[in-house]
């Protein structure tokens, strides 16, 4: 194996480039002084006690005291299993150390957590959507973490293209778990390629109901979530101006509005029927 490979193994086990070349040194005789060991490794004698003494710590080389101080490397067989019996002491020390801060710190940290909530701003709760793109995709996932309920109120305009049943048929991620409620203004139920979608959908899960007209444009995940979408006339480039808002009261009390349409509406088949 070239020398190359042995001083790349020495410094991934965790010996500096400096200690590597001297211990790898060490190995080539019985011992040596520092003016030796320094003149051989190529470093400095200002710097090679240094190095030494670090060995000596590692347990890596020792060192022989009489009229003239020399260093003998240790036996790597007993140096790195010792070496390593002392690094894994040291991670199980650290380890204990650091549980017992988690424990203290939790529990000190764990009062502010749950009563410190005076300084939260309200616009935390709220998301604001201009980009299509960004809207169908906010609303796949409010559809791939409902956990009970999503209802919503659909209306033109809509952010994503519907000239061909396909594309709404595509985005369909309806879960057994999962009720899913959906109102449709008759403007739109009309048209005989949007009609083909609302079976789609019913045909997948959903409720479908028809009604004259609708509010806005508004998806309520789990009585937690509400996400509404306005037309844009401010800002013409922007089709719809989407907002998120995690709020629990205004998702219930959106959700009895819901509810209000929902049992004045037309089901699906009742609106075939009268058209």
């Amino acid at each position: 194996m070239s020398k190359n490979i042995h001083l790349e193994n020495l410094q991934k086990f965790g010996l500096s480039s400096a200690e590597s070349v001297v211990y790898l040194n060490l190995l080539k005789k019985n011992n040596f002084t520092a003016t030796e060991i320094a003149q051989v490794s190529g470093i400095s004698r200002s710097k090679i006690y240094e190095i030494l003494n670090k060995l000596i710590h590692k347990g890596l080389c020792i060192e022989i005291l009489g009229s003239l101080k020399k260093y003998s490397p240790v036996n790597p067989d007993i140096a790195f299993n010792g070496f390593l019996q002392n690094l894994e002491q040291s991670y199980k020390n650290e380890l204990e150390l650091k549980k017992t801060l988690a424990s203290e710190i939790s529990e000190n940290l764990l009062p502010i957590y749950l009563t410190e909530k005076d300084n939260t701003n309200p616009l935390d709760y709220i998301e604001v959507i201009r980009d299509n793109t960004r809207i169908v995709e906010k609303i796949r996932t409010l559809e791939r973490n409902a956990k009970h309920e999503i209802v919503s109120f659909s209306k033109a305009p809509y952010a994503m293209n519907f000239s061909h049943p396909d594309n709404f048929g595509s985005l369909i991620h309806f879960k057994k778990e999962v009720s899913y409620k959906g109102i449709y203004e008759i403007a739109d139920s009309n048209k005989p390629e949007f009609l083909q979608v609302i079976k789609q959908y019913q045909a997948a899960g959903e409720e479908i109901r028809i009604a004259e007209k609708l509010p806005l444009k508004i998806h309520i995940c789990d009585e937690s979530i509400v996400m509404f979408s306005l037309e844009n006339r401010l800002i013409p480039q922007f089709n719809l101006t989407t907002m998120v808002i995690e709020h629990s009261d205004l998702a219930k009390t959106l959700k009895e509005i819901f509810d209000m349409y929902w049992n004045k509406s037309m089901t699906l088949d009742e609106f075939i029927e009268k058209k």
